[in-house]
Order: structure tokens, then C-alpha cells, then sequence
């Protein structure tokens, strides 16, 4: 149960958090550059800047999000958030100076906001966990495996939940009830929608927390718009996913960033490229027949990172944990994403876009249609680098889940959306349990069995 005040109290410690922070860059500043500093309304408007610029970061990476993320995971986001704050500052007081400044300066407030945030957060982690004690918990599931498989991703997050009891839908309804009463959070999985409602219902009446694993239908709703016929409202989902403005605003930025990118990362690809190529003098870039908006067919290019005789048996198959087809130049491109970088040149070319669903192979494709239909739905858009599913997702999420989140990016889609998909694509860099593979002995990261074992393959190097 939730302390009282807890809220607030957390609130002050987040604002004591940014402050603090915010006072270091601004007596490192006076203690540096103190050249830089200027009139009064000049030096608070620069101190604005870099306050504006470190609040928008930190809630792109979630930095401030106590409670959602783990401990670990919270000073990555603020490392991410305080290095491209910083540089950003660093090139604003160099133009207004019109000179580069030396960045020594720079990099020692850094390393100070660095360090204090390491105990700072961690003091605040333990206060929101002893305002917000671990909820007695309790799952309702339509399929029995389902409900473990799920209760083994909640259980990762032991100090918020405790997993109390597993029931089916099918229980008796007064079962049900008494369970739900004795909750402080109930999980819908896949429940029977009349059913699910009828509980919800109760949940609210009682103020339970809820949480409700999304179905396709589910995010239409979610994402959808009120419109009004008569006095009656109803929702209205989205019937295409770009207009033609964000459409051009979209294609402008792909060429933008990815010509930047070509060049900034060019002697990057140079050295990658002669890596590959000297480990077994085999040909560097792999190239592969990938979905992309439509249905249509494109060549995606990558740094090889498994051995050409990779799928030598015909069959296409996703990488596996351990999978002894990689190179040992490719683990190392597969945990820092090095052998994506050529499809920037995918991107600049218009057959990918920087952010949209990640394109799957036409015969993995394929076989998760005929599982669930609407997996084609993610071709309603061009396909793209990072998203939503290469983000909040891993290698081996599983296809329904990959699509839920492809539709939830297609149904919100925003230029402005983009912008933050992109930004938090380099955090992801260094979450390596996204590069995790299927298990060994699936092709695919289907978990049921049902992937095919007889689908003649063009390649070996299935990431996504």
C-alpha cells in the first residue's frame, strides 16, 4: 500500500534531483568559461536553455521514471541525458562566443553530474520503493501458458509486484470477485471481452490498479479519435498512417540524417568493413530480401557477421542464444549494432525509412501471417531502422508481440514521435538483452513449435 504523501515526497526528491544537477553545469560554468557568463537575463536565459534541453532528454530516455525502470538502467538514461545536454551547451556558448571553447571544462562538469547521480538515484530508487511497497498482485488469463510466461516477465519487477495467484477466466465468478477485492493490481491476459469488462467494472469501482496485455482491436481503440454523430459519440481509428505533409517531413529527414550519418560514420564503416573482410576474406556486405511498405520486396545491406555457409541446409532461421554461426567479429558488430550501419544507405535510398517496423524476411513473414493474419498490417508503412519494437522490444520478441508495438507506432505516428524514436535508439545500444536470440531450437521466434522447418532460405544474417 501506498504511503501517504508518497507522491509528493517523490516529487520533491525529483526536483531536488534536477536542481542539483542544474547547479553543477552553472558553477562549473562560472568556474571554466567565465568568459561565457553574461548580463543577468543573459546567464538565465542560458541557464533556461540547458534546463529546457536536460528535462526533454531525461524524459526521452525516462531518466525521471522512478519505478519503471530498473536502478542500472536509470543512470544509463541520465548518462545518455547529461552527455548530449552538455555538448549541445558546449556548441551554444562556443557560438555565442564565436570561438570553440576548449572542452575540458565540459568534461569535468560532466564527470561531476555523473558521479552524484550515481548515489542520488539510488537513494531515490530506495524512497520510491518504500513509498510504493510491492503490490499484491494476481493474473487472470484466458491461456494457462500465456499466464506463466508473462508472470516470469513480472516477477523481473519483484519490488513493484507479487505475484499472489494465477486465476483462469473460467473460474467461478464469485472467485473471481473475492480475488480481485483482496488485489492491489490485477493483470488481464487475453481475457473474454464481455468477461473483462465486467471485472474492470469492479476494478474501478474499487480503485485496483489494472493492466490489460493490448489486443490489435485493443489499440485501434486506444489511438483512436472522438467523433460525434448526432449526440452520440464514437471512436474513430485512423485510416491511413501518413498525411502527405508528414509524409515529405519524414522522407526530408531520412535524407538529412542519413547523409550526416554517412559521413560522421564513414571511417567507422571503413574499419568495420576491413574487419569482416581480413577475419576469412569473405565478401564484407551481406545482402538480403527483406518486406518493406506494400509488400513490395527490397535488398537490405549489412556487415556479414555470420559465416557464409550459414544456413548452407536451405532453411531460414532467425539466430539462436549461442549460436555458433557468428563470427567472432559479428558478436562483437551484433552488441554495438555495427552491422546495421550500411543500411543507412538503404535509407538514403528510399527503400527504408529511419523509423518504422523492422522488415522481416519474406519467408519468416510468411510464416507469421498464417498465424495471425494481421501481421501485414506492418506493411502499411515503409520499413525502418529503429521503432517501437526495436526499442521496447528484443530480437526474440515474439511476433504478435513485435506487431502490437508496430501498430501502436503506426497508430500515433508523429514527426515528433520519430524524433524521440531516434534518440532513444542509442540508448538501446547499450541494452544488450535486446540482442538476445531465440532459443535453439526454434528458426523462428515462435514459441509454440509452429515454425516451419522447410523454407528455402537467401542468407543467414536474420536479426529481425
Amino acid at each position: 500500500m501506498k504511503k501517504k504523501g508518497g507522491n509528493a515526497w517523490l516529487f520533491i526528491a525529483k526536483v531536488a534531483l534536477f536542481v542539483v544537477i542544474v547547479a553543477v553545469f552553472y558553477f562549473g560554468q562560472y568556474v571554466f568559461y567565465a568568459e561565457t557568463r553574461f548580463y543577468f537575463w543573459g546567464n538565465n536565459i542560458v541557464l533556461m536553455l540547458y534546463s529546457i534541453n536536460l528535462f526533454f532528454t531525461c524524459k526521452t530516455y525516462r531518466g525521471l521514471q522512478f519505478g519503471n525502470i530498473d536502478w542500472q538502467e536509470g543512470i544509463l538514461s541520465w548518462g545518455l541525458s547529461l552527455l548530449i545536454t552538455n555538448v549541445l551547451q558546449y556548441f551554444l556558448l562556443s557560438l555565442l562566443e564565436s570561438r570553440m571553447l576548449l572542452p575540458g571544462g565540459f568534461l569535468a562538469i560532466f564527470f561531476v553530474q555523473f558521479f552524484l547521480i550515481i548515489p542520488l538515484t539510488h537513494l531515490i530508487d530506495r524512497l520510491y520503493y518504500y513509498l510504493h511497497p510491492a503490490h499484491n498482485a494476481i493474473i487472470i488469463y484466458r491461456k494457462e501458458e500465456k499466464a506463466h510466461e508473462y508472470r516470469s516477465i513480472i516477477e523481473k519487477h519483484r519490488k513493484k509486484f507479487v505475484i499472489s495467484r494465477l486465476l483462469s477466466q473460467n473460474e467461478h465468478m464469485d472467485e473471481l470477485l473475492g480475488s480481485i477485492e483482496k488485489a492491489e493490481s490485477v493483470f488481464f491476459l487475453d481475457v473474454d471481452e464481455k468477461l473483462r469488462d465486467e471485472l474492470l467494472e469492479l476494478c474501478f469501482r474499487y480503485d485496483k490498479r489494472t493492466y490489460i496485455l493490448p489486443t490489435f482491436s485493443g489499440i485501434l481503440l486506444n489511438t483512436s479519435e472522438i467523433s460525434w454523430i448526432s449526440n452520440t459519440p464514437m471512436f474513430l481509428p485512423k485510416s491511413q498512417a501518413y498525411d502527405p505533409v508528414s509524409l515529405f517531413i519524414k522522407r526530408f529527414m531520412d535524407i538529412f540524417f542519413s547523409l550526416i550519418m554517412i559521413v560522421l560514420l564513414s571511417w567507422l564503416m571503413i574499419l568495420t568493413w576491413a574487419a569482416v573482410f581480413l577475419y576469412d576474406r569473405k565478401s564484407a556486405i551481406y545482402k538480403q530480401a527483406r518486406v518493406t511498405k506494400g509488400g513490395k520486396l527490397f535488398t537490405l545491406y549489412k556487415f556479414r557477421s555470420m559465416r557464409p555457409d550459414a544456413e548452407a541446409d536451405g532453411v531460414a532461421r532467425l539466430s539462436s542464444k549461442g549460436d555458433d554461426r557468428i563470427t567472432p567479429v559479428g558478436r562483437v558488430m551484433r552488441k554495438t549494432r555495427l552491422d546495421e550501419l550500411p543500411q543507412l544507405f538503404n535509407i538514403l535510398g528510399g527503400s527504408m525509412s529511419l523509423v518504422g517496423p523492422r522488415p522481416e524476411r519474406p519467408e519468416i513473414a510468411k510464416q507469421y501471417e498464417e498465424i495471425y493474419p494481421s501481421f501485414s498490417f506492418r506493411t502499411k508503412v515503409k520499413a525502418g531502422l529503429t521503432g517501437y519494437a526495436q526499442i521496447f522490444g528484443k530480437y526474440n520478441t515474439a511476433p504478435d508481440e513485435k506487431l502490437f508495438l508496430d501498430i501502436l507506432y503506426i497508430e500515433n505516428f508523429s514527426i515528433w514521435q520519430d524524433v524521440k524514436l531516434i534518440l532513444q535508439t542509442f540508448k538501446v545500444v547499450f541494452l544488450q538483452s535486446s540482442t538476445e536470440g531465440v532459443a535453439e531450437d526454434l528458426t523462428t521466434a515462435l514459441k509454440d513449435g509452429r515454425q516451419g522447418t522447410g523454407v528455402m532460405g537467401q542468407g543467414s544474417e536474420d536479426r529481425e
